[in-house]
């Protein structure tokens, strides 16, 4: 009978660290925000305009960025991947996202930190000659 006591309590013990373990890499790990449920997503409209270029045409192309959230909803850091964007309209996306307050995403119910991949496809206007400004 000790000997049942003595496994049971060895087992607990076990799998209360691999618990522990499992939340402790959970609080460090960033996750990809596709295979968390629910989503992050903005608690807010997110405020990005693009600026006019020299000639008074908005400047269009695609950008990618990579948004880290926190498990509290902040963003503690915004990585440009790649854009066919001016410096300046990539400097406005990276600020733009650098505020957004997020619902953080969840896995097992717990809000965990997350990365979240945003791409911008920003089209010419009507009668402009498409021909993205590097």
């Amino acid at each position: 009978m000790q000997r049942i006591l003595v496994r049971a309590a060895v087992t607990i013990a076990v799998l209360a660290l691999l618990a522990i373990a499992a939340f402790g890499f959970a609080k460090l790990h960033y996750f990809d925000s596709k295979g968390l449920d629910p989503h992050p997503y903005p608690l807010h409209g997110i405020s990005f305009v693009p600026p006019h270029s020299k000639n008074g045409i908005e400047y269009f192309g695609k950008l990618r960025i990579d948004v880290y959230i926190d498990g509290d909803g902040k963003v503690s850091q915004v990585v440009l991947l790649d854009s066919t964007v001016p410096l300046e309209l990539r400097d406005e996306a990276v600020r733009a996202f650098s505020q957004v307050q997020w619902e953080p995403g969840r896995l097992w119910g717990m809000r965990v930190k997350s990365v979240k991949r945003i791409e911008l496809e920003l089209k010419a206007p009507p009668g402009v000659e498409a021909s993205p400004t590097q």
